[in-house]
C-alpha cells in the first residue's frame, strides 16, 4: 500500500500537468486571457515544482517524509480546488504556482519514501513496482481530466487532481510508516540560489522561442550566475542542502548523466510529435492523449522488466540499453510522412517511452543507493530537479529551434501577407484550439499551418537526428562512468 500510495502520489502531479498542457486553450477561452499568457500559466507549476524541490527533501530529511508529504497533499487538494474555481486569470496564476511547490513534496518525497520504508535486499525491486505504479496510475489523471475538459468543463478537468490527492492522503495517513528525522540545519542561502539558478535558465530557454532579447537573456543569465553561486556555497557550507561531494562517485553522476539525457529527449520528443500530429496531420491533442495511454502502460511493465534485468546484468548495462532504445525510437521517426498509419506513429510513442522506463528504474536505484538513508529526501529531491528541469529544457529548446527554422524558411512567404514572424511563431506555440484562436482571422491562420505543413517535415527530421545523438552520447559515457572502481561515498552532517 505504501508503492500504491506514493505511485499514485507522483502520478497525480505527472496527471494535472498534462491535462493543463492539454486543455490550456480551452482555459484560455474560458477566463478570456491573452494568447501570451497562455506559455506562461502552463509553465508556473513546473517552474515552482523545479525550484523548490530541492528544498521540499530538506524539510523532509529534517522534519519527517511522510509528514511532508502529506503537508504537499493538502496544499494539492486546497490549490487544486482554488484553481478549479478560479474566477479570472490572476487567481489561476496564483494557484498553480502554489500546486508546484506542493508537487514538489509529493513527488519529491515519494521515492525517499520508498526508500526509506523498504529494507536494503527488497529496495531495488519495490523501486521497480514504484516506478511502475508511477507510469500505469498517471493514464488515470490525464485521460480523465482531458475527457472531462472537453465534454463537461475545464474545471471539471481540473477537479481530477485534489480529488486524486484525496486518495493518496487516505492512503499515506492509513498505511505509510513515518521515516526518521534529522537534525540538520535549513541551508537556506543554498536552497534560493538553486531557485534562482532553476527558474532563471528554465524560464529564460522557454522565452527564447520569442527571439534572444533582454527578456530571455537576463533569466538565463540569472540562472548561470546562481548556478555558480550554488556550487560555491555547498562546497563551503559546513551544512549544506546538497553536499556536492555525493558527484564523486562515478556511479552516482552516470545516474544523474542519464536522467538528464533521458528527460531532454522525452521532452523534445513530445514537443516535436505534438508539432507532428496537430500541426502537420491536423490531428487533435485529444489523439496524443490516447496514443499516450497504451504507451504508458506498456513503459509500466518495462520498468517492471527493468528492475529485473538490473539485478541479473547490472545497473549500468540497463541504463545503457534504455539509452539505446531512447535513440532507436527516435531514430525511427524519421520515417514519418504525413500518410504514416497512425497505429505506427503510436508504436514509435511507445518505443520512447519504454525507453524511458529501463533507465528510470536503475537511474533511481543507483542515486537512493549512492548516500545515507537520513539524506534520502535530498537525493530524491535531486532526481526529480534533474527530471522536471531537463524535461521543461529539452520541451522548450526543440521547440524554440522548430519555430525559429520554420519561420527563416518561412519568412520570404510572409512578405505582403500581414503575418509577422513572431505571429506566425505564436500560431505554431500553440496547439488544438489554441491554433485557431490565436488572433489572426482563420483565413490567415490556415495558410501559416499549411505552409507549416508543407516544410515542418524537413525541420522535424533534422530535429530528430540531433536529439538521437544525445542518448548515444549519454550512453557511451555512462559506460565510462560505471567502468570506475567504486568508492564509498561518506557524508557527514552535524
Amino acid at each position: 500500500m505504501t508503492t500504491v500510495a506514493m505511485g499514485l502520489g507522483s502520478a497525480v502531479a505527472v496527471g494535472d500537468l498534462r491535462i493543463l498542457a492539454s486543455n490550456v486553450s480551452v482555459i484560455r477561452n474560458g477566463l478570456g486571457f491573452s494568447p501570451g499568457a497562455t506559455v506562461f500559466v502552463s509553465s508556473l507549476a513546473i517552474l515552482t515544482l523545479g525550484a523548490t524541490v530541492l528544498g521540499a527533501g530538506v524539510l523532509g530529511d529534517k522534519y519527517g517524509m511522510k509528514r511532508m508529504c502529506v503537508a504537499g497533499g493538502w496544499a494539492t487538494v486546497a490549490l487544486g480546488i482554488i484553481g478549479a474555481a478560479a474566477p479570472n486569470v490572476g487567481v489561476l496564476m496564483v494557484a498553480r504556482t502554489g500546486i508546484g511547490v506542493a508537487f514538489a513534496f509529493l513527488t519529491g518525497l515519494s521515492l525517499a519514501i520508498m526508500n526509506a520504508v523498504f529494507p536494503a535486499d527488497r529496495r531495488a525491486g519495490a523501486i521497480a513496482w514504484y516506478l511502475a505504479a508511477v507510469y500505469a496510475f498517471s493514464v488515470l489523471p490525464a485521460t480523465v481530466g482531458s475527457l472531462l475538459a472537453e465534454r463537461v468543463g475545464w474545471r471539471s478537468g481540473l477537479l481530477v487532481t485534489p480529488l486524486l490527492a484525496l486518495v493518496v492522503l487516505v492512503l499515506t495517513l492509513r498505511y505509510v510508516p513515518e521515516t526518521q528525522t534529522s537534525h540538520r540545519r535549513t541551508d537556506v542561502p543554498g536552497l534560493v540560489l538553486v531557485a534562482v539558478a532553476l527558474i532563471g535558465l528554465t524560464y529564460g530557454v522557454s522565452q527564447l522561442q520569442n527571439g534572444v532579447d533582454l527578456g530571455s537573456l537576463a533569466p538565463i543569465l540569472a540562472g548561470l550566475l546562481a548556478s555558480a553561486g550554488f556550487v560555491w556555497w555547498e562546497s563551503r557550507c559546513d551544512d549544506p542542502a546538497l553536499d556536492i561531494r555525493i558527484f564523486r562517485s562515478a556511479r552516482f553522476t552516470a545516474a544523474v548523466t542519464a536522467g538528464a539525457a533521458n528527460n531532454l529527449v522525452q521532452g523534445g520528443s513530445m514537443t516535436m510529435v505534438t508539432f507532428y500530429l496537430v500541426i502537420i496531420r491536423g490531428e487533435s491533442t485529444w489523439v496524443l492523449a490516447l496514443l499516450l495511454i497504451p504507451a504508458t502502460l506498456v513503459s509500466a511493465l518495462a520498468a517492471l522488466a527493468a528492475g529485473r534485468a538490473a539485478t541479473r546484468f547490472g545497473n549500468g548495462a540497463v541504463v545503457v540499453a534504455g539509452l539505446v532504445v531512447l535513440a532507436i525510437s527516435v531514430l525511427a521517426r524519421l520515417t514519418f510522412g504525413i500518410d504514416i498509419p497512425i497505429g505506427v506513429v503510436g508504436a514509435v510513442i511507445a518505443l520512447t517511452t519504454v525507453g524511458g522506463a529501463i533507465v528510470q528504474t536503475p537511474q533511481a536505484t543507483v542515486m537512493m543507493s549512492s548516500a545515507p538513508t537520513h539524506l534520502g529526501g535530498v537525493v530524491s529531491a535531486v532526481k526529480a530537479a534533474v527530471g522536471g528541469s531537463f524535461y521543461g529544457l529539452g520541451a522548450a529548446i526543440f521547440s524554440m529551434v522548430g519555430i525559429v527554422l520554420f519561420i527563416r524558411d518561412a519568412a520570404p512567404k510572409l512578405v505582403g501577407t500581414g503575418i509577422s514572424a513572431e505571429q506566425a511563431g505564436e500560431i505554431l506555440g500553440a496547439t488544438g484550439d489554441g491554433v485557431r484562436g490565436s488572433g489572426l482571422d482563420p483565413d490567415r491562420t490556415a495558410w501559416v499551418i499549411s505552409e507549416a505543413a508543407a516544410s515542418m517535415l524537413d525541420v522535424a527530421h533534422l530535429l530528430n537526428l540531433v536529439m538521437a545523438a544525445v542518448p548515444v552520447v549519454a550512453a557511451v559515457w555512462v559506460m565510462v562512468l560505471f567502468r570506475r572502481p567504486t568508492s564509498n561515498l561518506r557524508i557527514h552532517t552535524q
